[in-house]
């Protein structure tokens, strides 16, 4: 066991010996070629492709969830474009959720408040949105039951809200039928935190929801599903922040928004790229440095962190060519390798201190 222990270190020895005396008659090549192969790589980060589906990035792809999913959708198979129905979805597809609260946090059940959600609905319908050379509103891109967007039949309780609100009409839970309209409002669906009597009448509604679904049974429908959540996130926060409207609150939910989320989360870090690696730098020469200045090597501290540097964006440059999905979690990488050069480093030190 010994002499096979022997063995290999001999080898690597050797080898070793032979790589650095041709390094040593051959410095150009080894400054320049790697240089160089960095630069070619690092341009493949122009067909970067960022990735930050969760499903896809945390979930198995021979999942058993995703098995009985396809079973699912083969027997009821969502329709957005004109059989569209909230009882067949079976992705999160593409959509904007509101949930209004009011100001003073009383009852939703008031004429102004209610005024201000159909101002809110017509400033979600209107919003404009340009994707891919096209200009589209909610209409152009919504799920539809044959010909007609679906639609968020509670606003509708602002022909009766004057009676609601004088305690002339009486909303019956869980189900009750415009007396205007004729709509059947489902209450369960749109209110929130709803207390009802021992009579079944709803008495109190601190919280409405709006919810907006977008056609996605493509590739090109989801595509601009997604500009549209992107123009409707930036419209009901801006709306919010403005404080737009004086009787109500709102938060808003899309499908992208855990999207958008991670990738913000993940980018945080960014910022501080520049100054970590300075630090790393700094601590890198300063740990090569000795009490003996013809033994301090700061400069091999330095080149340790810029080699690492050019492997980790030379590796994921030529990634990125062979067609590897870019994912936030890679951001850490530098990090990692440049701390493992900086080790590496280190005990090329030490071997040639002793």
């Amino acid at each position: 066991m010994g002499c096979g222990v022997t063995f290999v270190d001999n080898f690597l020895t050797r080898n070793f010996y032979r790589l650095g005396v041709f390094v040593g008659n051959n410095p150009a090549y080894f400054l320049i070629i790697p240089v160089l192969l960095s630069l070619l790589c690092v341009t493949g980060f122009q067909r970067m492709h960022y990735e930050i589906d969760p499903e896809y990035l945390f979930s198995p792809i021979n999942g058993e969830g995703k098995y009985e999913r396809a079973v699912v959708e083969e027997f009821f198979k969502p329709n957005y474009t004109s059989r569209f129905n909230v009882g067949r979805i079976t992705r999160p597809g593409r959509f904007g959720r509101i949930i209004a609260i009011p100001r003073d946090k009383g009852d939703m059940l008031r004429v102004e408040i209610w005024k201000e959600l159909r101002l809110l609905d017509e400033l979600i319908q209107n919003t404009t949105v340009e994707y891919d050379d096209e200009t589209f509103t909610y209409r152009d891109v919504c799920a539809k039951w044959i010909d007609e967007c679906y639609q968020n039949d509670i606003l509708n309780l602002d022909y009766v809200m004057e009676e609601i609100e004088r305690k002339e009409l009486n909303l019956t839970f869980p189900i009750m039928f415009n007396p205007v309209t004729w709509d059947a409002h489902t209450f369960p669906v749109y209110f929130g935190g709803t207390i009802v009597s021992e009579d079944g009448v709803i008495t109190h509604v601190p919280s409405v929801q709006l919810v907006y679904f977008v056609t996605a049974d493509n590739k090109k429908q989801d595509a601009r599903g997604a500009a549209w959540e992107e123009a409707f996130l930036d419209v009901v926060g801006k709306a919010e922040k403005d404080r737009t409207f004086k009787y109500i609150s709102t938060a808003m939910f899309a499908s992208r928004t855990l999207d958008i989320e991670l990738e913000r989360n993940t980018r945080t870090v960014v910022p501080y790229f520049g100054s970590t690696f300075a630090l790393m730098v700094g601590f890198s020469m300063i740990t090569c440095m000795m009490l003996d200045w013809v033994r301090s090597k700061p400069v091999l501290g330095l080149m340790g962190n810029i080699s690492a540097a050019m492997a980790t964006v030379a590796g994921f440059g030529f990634a990125i060519y062979l067609g590897f999905d870019f994912i936030g979690i890679n951001l850490a990488a530098p990090f990692l390798m440049v701390g493992e050069y900086r080790h590496g480093t280190l005990q090329r030190l030490l071997i040639k201190g002793q």
